[in-house]
């Protein structure tokens, strides 16, 4: 039987990820998977969630399974954490196990409409989105969204790319820190791409994955603020792994925005797709989460952790540009130093991507991207100049 199995495709990220781990050279440099490390190489467990941790323990009464939407209490926490004054009685809640689960079940629920709407993506955008799409059996299209060789948002080939939506459909945009590019929209931009979706009865799904690496938590949250206080219908996704520091306990959430008449139906739609998939959400994270936003002290704890690994990432980018300038005199990488987050996109060609590994030892994610935030003091010059050493080779 199982020799009929088709060949499924291998996410790019797995695939970088086990090129590294396969590389027999001691001196190599993986900057391919989406984890934040500090200036030691670690991915360190917060002091907040170690402190929430050990209260959990020492009060948590069951393991008893919670509704097939998670943890009420999480959800309004997170919902009014992020959501602020437009977090109203209007939303349909639901905690999923991170990120990927809170954007499967919105792309089982649009597909499985009457009338599926399309699905607008940003291109490039995360890896995972079109697969996710493609496994729902959700209709989508492509935008473009970055030029690779300008190293900057195509915004005005976006809005055009646009036009071709019908109203109805649903247009699927990253907060913050953009992954892959590192590249996101200005203020103004924004608010012109807000007024294009609400003109042609566009709705905007919005997903995020890196608040608090950009400006601030408060801050980062503005985009997401800004689409719930304009729109009557809108999708937000939100992972938390990040942000806390908590990838393998997966917390995330799905929130959608609705009229009042189609509050019940919705409930039950998102409930009935979880029921047939994850069936319940994994509660560990969650209510480390919650405990940490439901107490000022730890709060704040983590907001000055958070701070921190913003602050570590954004000083590797002024770096990462210094260096090239110091040691070459040139900027052809100082377009890193304006973006913001984890990921950017390295300007090589294909050939010049393969040769940055073969002959540097250093792994990136197919199509150049790489995650400065695994980059330690060290390693900055390493990078240039292998960087500057491939670009010269033609």
């Amino acid at each position: 039987m199982f020799e009929r199995v088709g060949d499924y495709p291998v996410d790019p990220i797995m695939i970088g990820a086990d090129d590294f781990a396969q590389d027999p050279r001691r001196d190599k440099l993986n900057l391919t998977v989406g984890i934040y490390q500090d200036a030691q190489g670690q991915t360190p467990v917060l002091r907040a969630v170690k402190a929430a941790e050990q209260r959990l323990v020492e009060t948590q009464t069951t393991k008893s399974y919670l509704a097939l939407t998670g943890d009420a209490e999480y959800c309004e926490a997170l919902g009014q954490e992020m959501l602020g004054a437009s977090w109203r009685g209007d939303w349909v809640a639901a905690q999923t196990a991170g990120g990927a689960v809170a954007l499967r079940v919105m792309a089982e629920l649009l597909s499985q409409m009457p009338d599926p709407p399309k699905v607008w993506l940003q291109t490039p955008t995360y890896g995972n989105y079109v697969p996710i799409l493609m496994a729902a059996g959700a209709k989508f299209g492509q935008v473009p969204y970055y030029d690779p060789i300008r190293c900057e948002v195509t915004f005005e080939q976006m809005l055009d790319g646009l036009s071709a939506a019908s109203p109805g459909d649903v247009f699927l945009l990253q907060g913050v820190c953009h992954n892959p590019t590192g590249a996101d929209m200005t203020a103004e931009q924004f608010t012109a791409l807000l007024e294009v979706l609400e003109a042609r009865g566009i709705v905007p799904w919005i997903d995020l994955a890196y608040l608090g690496f950009a400006r601030s938590f408060e801050a980062d949250c503005a985009m997401a603020r800004q689409i719930a206080a304009r729109f009557p219908e809108c999708i937000v996704c939100i992972t938390l792994s990040k942000s806390f520091g908590i990838y393998r306990d997966r917390a995330g959430a799905l929130f959608v925005k609705t009229r009042k008449a189609d509050r019940g139906r919705l409930h039950r739609a998102v409930s009935a797709i979880v029921r047939s998939g994850a069936s319940h959400a994994p509660d560990h994270g969650p209510s480390v989460v919650r405990t940490i936003l439901q107490d000022q002290e730890l709060k704040a704890l983590w907001l000055q952790e958070l701070d921190l690994m913003r602050r570590r990432v954004a000083q590797v980018r002024v770096e990462i540009a210094r260096e090239e300038c110091d040691t070459f005199g040139t900027q052809d990488l100082a377009y890193l130093a304006r973006q913001q987050g984890m990921f950017s996109l390295l300007p090589l060609t294909g050939p010049q991507e393969a040769a940055l590994t073969r002959e540097h030892g250093i792994h990136v994610v197919k199509g150049g991207r790489v995650n400065v935030a695994r980059l330690g003091t060290r390693d900055i010059g390493w990078l240039v100049r292998a960087v500057r050493d491939v670009m010269a080779q033609t």
